[in-house]
């Protein structure tokens, strides 16, 4: 009896030593691979740790699954085509053994190695990524930088692209909350960030959030013209005009030719009541654009309305009102609203041959 015990004792014995043996070439195939990165070396790294690797006694060891960790984490990033075989992904060997690292004190000790194998990691579902990114596969991609996310010390990187993706693949809800998280570092978020974030909100409908999210943007990159013209288009939609009254001469500062926002500063100032500086911006339209049909109905339509409104009826206003109504009609003959506004022009001024000739082909064109 004593002889049996004493053999399995010595085996035991034998076995510990062979394996104390090949994790210690382990450890120093893996420490030659760091300081000449080749391949090979890494191989022969991995093969000393799977040869430790076999019983559930092994699979437990933390100073064995944290080499494990090492040497299969920098084979996931190092060998990223996979030009060794393996029975397992590893990635995937890699996470096993990560996940075997759970005794508090050894994790601080080992608090340097624990940050290389994850950021070894990290690189290696950021290939994975990229490359799924670059096939359009934006599914696979997405989890990716899952993965990315959860291993990265600095998240801010994988945070921009789950959001991007996020938006691709229609995922609005989890879009919203990786833009959020990115415009919540001042430092370093962008302009674009608001902007993707306020279309989000108004893709849900929300426009209260999707303006507060533009302002907050407005507040932060002062500057920027995109925003400055998102939240004048954004009051524009809501019919905040004497808003927009205010903001629109910065727009102009950028494009100060821009025959649409030009119309849109006249447009505002005649909803808000302010016609001098209306006709201002109308016929700044048709001095940039002699033949713009916006320009010339809105300048005729303008003094149109303001004869209708105006106690004394200045008749100079239906003057300048014909000379811009013509002209718009000329521009384009087949207005509905151009021709509509002519026959209230030529009643009030008792042109019986215009009105007449107006009303003929304002019929023609209707029941064409």
């Amino acid at each position: 009896m004593n002889k049996i015990a004493c053999i399995i004792f010595c085996t035991c014995l034998c076995l510990n030593i062979k394996a104390q043996t090949l994790t210690k070439e382990a450890m120093n195939n893996f420490a030659r691979y760091l300081q000449k990165p080749e391949l090979s070396t890494l191989e022969k790294a991995r093969k000393n740790i799977d040869d430790v690797y076999k019983t559930k006694k092994d699979s437990l060891n933390y100073k064995v699954n944290l080499i494990r960790a090492l040497v299969y984490s920098s084979l996931a990033y190092t060998d990223s085509t996979r030009k060794l075989k393996y029975s397992k992904d590893p990635i995937n060997e890699a996470l096993f053994s990560l996940d075997k690292l759970k005794n508090p004190k050894q994790n601080y000790v080992q608090e340097p190695q624990i940050k290389f194998i994850r950021k070894q990691l990290s690189n290696a579902w950021l290939q994975k990524a990229k490359r799924a990114t670059d096939a359009l596969n934006y599914q696979e991609a997405y989890g990716a930088y899952t993965w990315v996310d959860s291993l990265s010390t600095d998240k801010y990187l994988a945070k921009h692209n789950l959001a991007v993706l996020s938006e691709r693949l229609g995922q609005t809800d989890k879009a919203i909350q990786y833009y959020t998280y990115l415009i919540s570092d001042k430092k370093r978020s962008l302009p674009d960030y608001y902007l993707a974030l306020s279309n989000l909100y108004e893709q849900l409908r929300n426009s209260s959030k999707a303006l507060s999210v533009i302002q907050e943007g407005r507040s932060t990159f002062s500057g920027n013209r995109d925003l400055l013209f998102k939240e004048i288009n954004t009051y524009a939609d809501n019919g905040a005009y004497e808003t927009v009254s205010k903001l629109v001469d910065n727009a102009l500062e950028f494009l100060p030719d821009n025959l649409n926002l030009i119309y849109l500063a006249g447009f505002s100032f005649e909803m808000i009541g302010k016609t001098d500086r209306a006709e201002e911006y109308y016929k700044r339209i048709i001095s940039v654009e002699q033949d713009n049909y916006e320009g010339n109905y809105a300048l005729g339509l303008l003094y149109l309305n303001s004869f209708l409104k105006s106690s004394d009826k200045n008749k100079d206003l239906l003057t300048k009102c014909k000379k811009y109504l013509v002209q718009a009609a000329e521009i384009n003959p087949n207005s509905v609203n151009v021709l509509k506004s002519l026959t209230i022009l030529y009643t009030l001024t008792n042109n019986t041959t215009e009105l007449n000739r107006i009303k003929n082909k304002l019929s023609q064109i209707i029941l064409n």
